[in-house]
């Protein structure tokens, strides 16, 4: 019963916002340098296995996967962690994270960045039982799609320019950095329930999705591991909420907030 949606926005997402980050840039110094007179060798390329690039990079792309930890209030999540077999933290789950963005300055980057994260608990009802005693069981499914744009600010910069050409990667930066845009959600349950007007049992999949305003904040180190590929370790926190639609009308707010634990490769270009 899963939603073809979340991947096809993840597709009409990043595809057209990789390329447009790919495209070439006019040099820097396009507007005082004359170009190179004919005959004039051509900027080498890096030799084999060389620790330095020719001139800073502007262009990253990065994957990451890690925990996100989901904050889990308000009165629709009361609800459910009242009725069924449903703890707290029983959201957490694995969360990844595309990213691709372009250096503004030397300290500086604008990111782009689409993730995913779905959790998926069976539970049962506490207080009541089929006629024959056995449990009354459901699944209850939530997904988190966030949307979203970053800056992200170098404490020191991540990388030195020695003369006109080499730039050599600093071994380890830190990074903090803040950003916002909108996370599409939805949480589904599926399977059998209880009637409260005549505890009757019936089976059915209720489900609410939408969109909702988020903002985060977040910091971390980014590792050299070649020239061009650094390990990034992070830390997100994300704010975002919105009220439930469709069959759960009525509950004041779903929580979509949480904390994200990260580790990832970025290959700047």
């Amino acid at each position: 019963m899963s939603d073809p949606r979340p991947r096809s926005l993840l597709r009409s997402t990043l595809v057209p916002l990789i390329a447009l980050l790919l495209a070439p840039l006019p040099s820097a110094a396009g507007s005082s340098e004359e170009a190179p007179r004919s005959g004039t060798a051509a900027q080498p390329a890096s030799p084999p296995g060389a620790d330095f690039l020719f001139g800073q990079p502007r262009t990253v792309l990065g994957i990451a996967g890690g925990w996100l930890a989901g904050t889990d209030t308000g009165d629709l999540f009361d609800f459910v962690r009242n009725e069924l077999t449903i703890e707290d933290g029983d959201f957490d789950t694995v969360a990844v994270r595309l990213s691709a963005g372009r250096a503004l300055t030397s300290r500086l980057d604008l990111l782009a960045e689409v993730g995913f994260s779905q959790a998926r608990v069976q539970s049962e009802y506490r207080e009541f039982v089929e006629d024959d005693g056995l449990p009354i069981t459901q699944a209850t499914e939530f997904t988190r799609v966030p949307v979203q744009g970053s800056l992200r600010l170098w404490l020191v910069p991540r990388g030195r320019q020695i003369g006109r050409f080499a730039w050599v990667p600093r071994r380890m930066a830190p990074f903090v950095g803040a950003g916002g845009g909108g996370q599409w959600y939805q949480f589904q349950q599926f399977g059998d329930f209880v009637d409260f007007v005549d505890l009757s049992i019936f089976t059915d999949d209720f489900r609410t999705r939408g969109w909702a305003w988020s903002g985060h904040v977040f910091g971390g180190v980014s590792i050299a591991v070649r020239k061009q590929i650094f390990l990034t370790l992070e830390a997100r926190q994300a704010w975002a909420r919105t009220r439930p639609s469709d069959y759960f009308v009525g509950f004041d707010t779903i929580e979509l907030s949480g904390l994200r634990i990260t580790g990832g490769l970025e290959f700047v270009f």
